[in-house]
């Protein structure tokens, strides 16, 4: 039995992680974790940038690059955040990592396939319209 929080969004995922948390202690069961990063959104910003003629290729590859640090380590406080979160209400936590991947939504189905029991996940609203059909477990929770 696992409890999954997966936050899309860096600044504004309180609501999921605390629905999450009650998942948790409702199930008794251990929370896993995941910041999920969609690698596509990235690469197409620096795209445009690039068509639209405001990058040469060496720089578009730089900044993307550092880009892509910068979400990571933003990542990484997120995570250390919730740790401190769950601590604080006893929960424990199986893992946590950073995902970097395209889409979300086979991600989610991934999940499913290894047995969660519910997925919660922390989005923004500019997400909402681009999620696919979700899992039947799965409750996106929209932030500000």
């Amino acid at each position: 039995m696992s409890i999954w929080l997966v936050i899309a969004n860096p600044y504004a995922y309180d609501k999921a992680m605390w629905k999450a948390v009650l998942e948790t202690q409702e199930h008794q069961s251990k929370l896993r974790v995941v910041f999920f990063i969609n690698s596509n959104s990235i690469h197409d910003v620096i795209g445009e940038l690039g068509q639209s003629g405001w990058l040469g290729s060496n720089p578009l590859h730089k900044l993307q690059n550092s880009m892509l640090e910068g979400y990571r380590a933003l990542a990484g406080d997120v995570l250390k955040r919730v740790k401190r979160k769950a601590k604080e209400k006893d929960i424990e936590l199986e893992s946590q990592e950073i995902i970097e991947r395209p889409l979300i939504e086979k991600f989610l189905f991934e999940l499913v396939e290894e047995g969660a029991t519910k997925i919660v996940i922390a989005g923004p609203q500019l997400l909402t319209a681009k999620m696919g059909e979700l899992p039947h477990i799965a409750e996106y929770i929209e932030e500000d």
